[in-house]
């Protein structure tokens, strides 16, 4: 038997839609908001009450926007999923609608269990009430019979929603609306729409935001809880934007170029510096542009001379318009901060809010906290596209954006960007003296071990206690032969821990190469697994088929010729696998250098990557340990090869050129990628700082250690094409 059938959506749908579907409250009202800004209307009043009397708690929105006709509210305000605003886009005024899942409206049913709309337009007001408990009577939709009424009324066009609760007790509407998430629910307001004057920024950096005036307004009438009784609250944008430490802000155009500004308000009268970068993209992961979108971060560092700083700049309570002292001002920080996502002038939930750290920054700043910036101390603004210009889609639940390539391309644009503010606070804070000094491993070691310190302080007690110049002689001499026979036990330490750090840095340089080595590796064993099975065959049947020699001759020598390639990967990884350190021993630097190359020949021949090493002898003989000149080079060629894939206009190489001159050995390291973008060259060699997305800003800082380990140093070099390092070894040269 076939019979035909229909899909027939349960009556559940609806509370489904609003209790599981939407994420919270806060979303639910928002959701409500965003109706009213679709409708054009230039304000959206929030007004909660509650009758003791008759235990009900009400909250209803209010616009004053074109209002719907008998036919909207009929066949699309009361069809779940209509794609009405998804084909339409803009509102009648030109508004980017924001609203596009057709579900939005039923999120009132998180709110109350009765829901009462009056809509009107051009004078015709049309009304009906849902009794959402009668959904669970019924089985399906259609069995729901609503009554929908039309009548002539005259009244100015706009929309009031009303969502009751019935059966509520006081205590009930505390537990839900306490004054902790009353003032949660002040806050997403707040971050909903952001400031006016971002908007002008942005425009005046080249980036067009459709910005409309639209106001919230949050009204409580008779309400059990008492800060908030009777209170009226007008929502506008937080206070805290312009008394930032610092600020970077540009536009990122949909091929990935950005044009930023950066300021430091620590420096009076700094004049704001311009940035240009180009962000690259893991394509080969299905990462993409997110179309055009403009970023605008602001952070405040939080120790206490900058929270002195900040309140200096005008820190006031956005609700008293008093000046606060330092414990309100981190409050009100711990409120505000976070990076929000705004699809033109909304913000996309959950982006901004403090529970989500969407760029994993305290994450990032475990490893680094001197150099990387915390999720608390950032308040920033990224405005993308609707989803048709930037691949972005917003998911139906209202808890993000899905983790598309388009996604994944904005985290990496975004972290890109705030890179680059890091590096230039990271230097200022170097500078200031705030953070710490930054020093490289070897100098730290030595440190530990300087006993400077300790003499000048004990001169300086002698000289307290006023001690005779006899009696002073015989002390200093005492103390001089003390700390000098304690710094001759402790350099024994000291070498062990240099050795052993080292060791670490060869395995960890073992480590960032491995998807190398295995694809080496594979390629080889696959050619003797597949080779020689077929050798030893023809070898059996060489007798009655003599004609099989040739084949059989060619395939030996290259089965020889993989196996020596696997005997010589294996010969050149084996050293940065050691558990200890071997001796130094005199090397010859251009075989070393071309060894290095090797490793990398399958990477080298898939991007088109060509490889010169000039040098003016064959020779150059250095006195080094093989795993320092392994971990410097091959640190060096692995970041080429990535950079020079995000190029395609031009030829990709990389030149060595090496000089030896009065045991001075130079060499300069050049490839034809993007280059360096920012101006933080002394920065490149800093743990933690890398320019490559995910990058872990590792490698350069283990090759620069290598380097001076050595006894060497390097530094990246300003280059009108491509990147360019200029490695200086003194007094190793043989």
């Amino acid at each position: 038997m076939q019979e035909v059938r229909k899909i027939r959506p349960a009556a559940r749908l609806i509370k489904t839609i609003g209790q599981d579907l939407i994420k919270d409250v806060y979303a639910a009202i928002v959701e409500l908001v965003k109706n009213a800004y679709d409708a054009d209307s230039p304000d959206a009043i929030i007004n909660v009450k509650y009758s003791h009397e008759h235990k009900k708690l009400l909250i209803s929105v209010e616009d004053h926007g074109h209002g719907m006709t008998f036919d909207v509210v009929v066949n699309k305000w009361l069809v779940p999923a209509t794609d009405d605003k998804l084909k339409r886009k803009r509102s009648p005024q030109g508004r980017v609608l924001q609203g596009r899942k057709g579900i939005g409206r039923f999120a009132a049913s998180i709110l109350g269990d009765r829901v009462s709309l009056e809509t009107t337009s051009e004078g015709r007001t049309t009304s009906l009430k849902l009794n959402l408990d009668e959904l669970d009577n019924i089985s399906y939709l259609d069995e729901w019979n609503i009554d929908v009424s039309e009548e002539e009324t005259g009244r100015p066009n706009g929309t009031f929603l009303k969502v009751i609760k019935n059966d509520i007790e006081a205590s009930e509407v505390i537990d839900t609306w306490n004054p902790k998430k009353l003032r949660k629910l002040f806050v997403e307001l707040s971050s909903l729409i952001a400031p006016e004057e971002v908007y002008k920024e942005a425009e005046a950096l080249g980036y067009k935001i459709d910005y409309n005036e639209f106001k919230i307004d949050l009204n409580f009438g008779n309400f059990p809880v008492e800060e908030y009784d009777n209170r009226q609250l007008e929502i506008r944008p937080f206070p805290v934007l312009d008394l930032y430490d610092y600020k970077i802000s540009g536009k990122v155009d949909s091929d990935g170029f950005a044009n930023l500004i950066y300021e430091n308000q620590n420096i009076a009268g700094l004049n704001p510096e311009k940035i240009t970068i180009k962000v690259p993209l893991e394509k080969d992961a299905g990462h993409k542009y997110p179309g055009e979108i403009f970023i605008d971060l602001r952070v405040y560092d939080r120790d206490s001379d900058s929270i002195d700083k900040i309140i200096g700049r005008g820190l006031k309570d956005p609700g008293t318009g008093t000046y606060l002292g330092k414990q309100e001002a981190r409050k009100i920080l711990d409120e505000y901060y976070g990076i929000g996502v705004y699809r033109e002038q909304f913000r996309i939930r959950p982006y901004g809010e403090q529970s989500f750290d969407w760029l994993d920054l305290d994450k990032k700043r475990v490893q680094n906290p001197s150099y990387k910036v915390g999720h608390n101390q950032i308040i920033g603004f990224v405005y993308v596209r609707p989803e048709e210009q930037s691949g972005l889609q917003e998911k139906s639940a209202r808890d993000g954006l899905m983790e598309n390539g388009a996604y994944f391309g904005l985290i990496t644009e975004v972290t890109r960007v705030l890179n680059e503010l890091e590096a230039r606070r990271f230097k200022y804070r170097e500078r200031a003296l705030k953070g710490g000094r930054a020093r490289n491993i070897q100098e730290d070691i030595d440190s530990l071990f300087d006993f400077d310190n300790t003499r000048r302080r004990i001169t300086k007690g002698l000289d307290a206690l006023g001690i005779s110049a006899s009696q002073r002689a015989n002390v200093d001499a005492v103390v001089d032969q003390v700390l000098e026979s304690e710094k001759q036990k402790k350099s024994e330490y000291a070498r062990k821990i240099r050795d052993t750090i080292a060791t670490y840095q060869g395995q960890a340089t073992l480590g960032k190469i491995t998807h190398v080595l295995l694809h080496e590796g594979r390629k080889h064993i696959k050619y003797l697994t597949e080779q020689v099975p077929r050798v030893i065959k023809w070898a059996k049947t060489l007798d009655q088929k003599p004609e099989l020699k040739e084949s059989l001759d060619d395939r030996a020598d290259k089965v020889l010729l993989h196996a020596k390639g696997l005997t010589f990967l294996f010969s050149k990884i084996e050293p940065l696998a050691r558990t200890r350190r071997s001796p130094r021993k005199t090397v010859n630097l251009v075989k070393e250098i071309e060894s290095t190359f090797a490793i990398f020949s399958s990477e080298l021949k898939s991007g088109e990557i060509v490889h010169s090493i000039n040098s003016q002898n064959s020779e150059v003989l250095i006195d080094s340990n093989e795993v320092d000149l392994i971990t410097i080079f091959s640190n060096l060629i692995e970041n080429s090869v990535f950079w020079l894939g995000q190029v395609e206009s031009r030829q990709r190489r990389i030149d060595v050129d090496i000089f030896n001159e009065d045991k001075k050995i130079i060499i300069e390291y050049r490839d034809t990628g993007p280059g360096f973008q920012g101006g933080n060259l002394e920065l490149m060699f800093e743990p933690g700082y890398s320019m490559k997305p995910e990058g872990t800003g590792l490698g350069l800082a283990l090759a620069g250690d290598a380097v001076n380990r050595i006894g060497g140093r390097i530094e990246a070099k300003h280059s009108d094409e491509g990147a360019a390092f200029e490695i200086v070894f003194e007094g190793v040269a043989k």
